[in-house]
């Protein structure tokens, strides 16, 4: 299992190193698929040395994120979620720099709530929208 996980995070790695290298426009949704994948790899790591790259994957998604051409519309919208997730992400990292891991991962949750959140800002109901 531990095996099969760090083939995974390998792979990922990879391809978000060569993802701001290639000539092909930016995918957000590609980032948010392996973003997920990352978050899921780094909730379910069993060590400190284990949650630290996925961690380090989510921080350099983000990062990438930062960096894409969004509708002006909702452009300071994704700005503002993706900053809140990089202050998330740098105290899940302080927390593993301390070898916390329960605190690491107690962080962690606040990823996952910054994701609800601004997905639904992103897409609103049709209830909201009507309604407010």
């Amino acid at each position: 299992m531990i095996k099969t996980n760090l083939i995974s995070l390998v792979a990922l790695t990879a391809l978000v190193s060569t993802s701001s290298f290639a000539s092909e426009p930016f995918d957000l949704k590609k980032n948010m698929q392996a973003m997920k994948l990352a978050f899921k790899q780094a909730a379910e790591a069993q060590s400190v040395e284990e949650m630290r790259v996925p961690v380090d994957t989510l921080d350099k998604l983000i990062a990438d994120s930062k960096q894409g051409d969004y509708p002006p519309e909702k452009a300071d919208l994704y700005q503002e979620g993706f900053k809140k997730l990089s202050q998330a992400i740098e105290e899940v990292d302080s927390e593993l720099d301390s070898g916390d891991l329960e605190a690491a991962k107690q962080s962690l949750r606040e990823v996952d709530s910054l994701r609800l959140e601004y997905h639904d800002k992103r897409n609103p109901s049709i209830w909201k929208r009507l309604f407010g």
